[in-house]
């Protein structure tokens, strides 16, 4: 196995995981909302989903790479929903540090940590470029894609433990309504700004080009 194009297969998953995307985004803005610990069943629910689908990309690569309309289609899905989480985190009242929210405003769970994934244009994405692109540069054989498949959970799950307790902290520090309230605005204006970019991206692009 070559060494430098292990490092550059590791540098894409790092840039890739830890930057701002559906489940960082939404790790941080459920953190902030129910807590650190809180986010972990949600959290497992995205590593087992993440790891799933590079599996199935892996296993099925050329067939994935022949389907680009599917790709845009779960593009779309996805930006919906992640704009549906959004308003609903933006919309939130702050559940106040050891207390149990309401039932309407009950933590996610690993259900909808897995799901997520399958509607995750940008796990979608990266995984089409990472086992089409890179997985070949390392060899030929399927252990290969597996490796890669444990690496990117590994490192998906240490960006989202990292991303939820960033999230937790700012709900110690902003603890009085008010600037929960606006913590919450602002997360889940991110995090609807991630979904447009991923339904709108190249418009986007065009429209803020300066050329």
């Amino acid at each position: 196995m070559d060494l430098s194009e292990l490092a550059l297969a590791t540098g894409f998953m790092f840039l890739m995981c830890w930057t701002p995307g559906p489940n960082t985004m939404l790790c941080a803005a459920h953190g902030n909302r129910h807590g650190w610990q809180a986010t972990l069943p949600l959290e497992a629910g995205m590593a087992a989903g993440f790891f799933l689908l590079a599996v199935i990309v892996g296993a099925g690569i050329e067939l994935v790479e022949q389907y680009r309309a599917a790709i845009e289609a779960v593009r779309y899905v996805g930006a919906g929903w992640m704009l549906y989480l959004a308003y609903q985190i933006a919309g939130a009242s702050q559940v106040a540090a050891g207390a149990t929210p309401p039932v309407a405003e009950a933590p996610l769970g690993p259900a909808t940590g897995f799901m997520l994934q399958f509607v995750n244009p940008k796990g979608l994405v990266y995984f089409v470029l990472l086992m089409g692109v890179y997985a070949p540069r390392l060899g030929e054989a399927f252990a290969i894609k597996l490796l890669l498949a444990g690496a990117s959970a590994a490192i998906g799950v240490g960006s989202v433990l990292f991303w939820s307790g960033a999230g937790a902290l700012l709900k110690r520090i902003f603890s009085d309504p008010a600037s929960a309230r606006r913590v919450n605005l602002a997360l889940g204006a991110l995090l609807g700004l991630v979904a447009l970019d991923i339904a709108f991206h190249e418009q986007l692009r065009a429209l803020l080009s300066l050329d």
